[in-house]
């Protein structure tokens, strides 16, 4: 066993190297950082069902190893249902050369459609999906339906890493505050969005901040959220096929993003 010292037991001297209480034979309790070596992650499903809470998947999810060697992919399965939530799902960490699946029924239709079998539903105004400081190879997201109240995201996709959201449907309670956001993407996020559909969001597809989507045929269903996009802060938007509209507008941009 070995235990990192606080800070402020380090000194001027060993300011380079992590500082361990160990019984592992080091002759003077420190270990240069880059000795350690990080445990790969293998492929395998993490199965999850209706019955959970959200601390307890997130739970499942913190079981999984950080580092994803190239080739590997990690699925979280949402068996069928209707999971109650109460807190946010995060996706978090991961690095390397592999892949993280995020899925519902994979049965179902590729296109678009509101029947999905697996809904995720945040009803305790609480955000919804959120994959954060991820730099692995894919976070790839399909085949749920998200659910959020007023004011709130369905899917967060924040900091550099390649992301895709396929075959969804991205529902907000209500679309009087502008945080109602389907689909967020930020930070010099690249991004996929294929065959989603989007109702009653303030913003159904946000892009802020260096990131760049390229949203093929999405579209809008039920209430129509109040803009379709909305790109700012040097982020680009490709559009390809059908896009969701607005009630208010079907694009807002400015503050150097871009639409094309």
């Amino acid at each position: 066993m070995a235990n990192l010292l606080s800070r402020t037991s380090k000194t001027a001297l060993i300011d380079d190297y992590t500082y361990l209480m160990s019984n592992n034979g080091s002759s003077d309790g420190k270990t240069k950082l880059e000795d350690f070596t990080a445990v790969p992650e293998t492929s395998r499903t993490i199965n999850l069902n209706n019955s959970m809470t959200a601390t307890d998947i997130n739970n499942e999810i913190n079981t999984v190893g950080k580092y994803l060697p190239s080739g590997v992919v990690v699925t979280f399965q949402f068996a069928n249902g209707t999971y109650s939530l109460d807190n946010i799902l995060y996706f978090n960490g991961f690095y390397g050369g592999g892949r993280i699946h995020i899925q519902g029924d994979t049965s179902q239709t590729n296109g678009l459609h509101t029947n999905h079998n697996v809904h995720l539903n945040f009803n305790n105004d609480t955000e919804g999906l959120y994959c954060l400081h991820n730099s692995c190879n894919d976070v790839h997201i399909e085949h749920l339906k998200i659910t959020v109240d007023d004011g709130y995201r369905c899917i967060l996709l924040h900091r550099a890493c390649y992301s895709s959201v396929s075959y969804c449907y991205i529902i907000n309670n209500g679309q009087i505050s502008s945080s109602s956001r389907g689909i967020e993407v930020n930070n010099g996020q690249n991004t996929y969005l294929l065959n989603n559909y989007f109702s009653n969001n303030y913003y159904a597809i946000a892009v802020f901040e260096c990131s760049k989507v390229n949203s093929t045929n999405n579209d809008d269903t039920g209430t129509q959220p109040k803009y379709g996009l909305r790109v700012a802060l040097a982020a680009d938007v490709g559009k390809n096929g059908t896009q969701p509209s607005g009630s208010t507008a079907d694009e807002l941009v400015n503050v150097g993003g871009e639409v094309r």
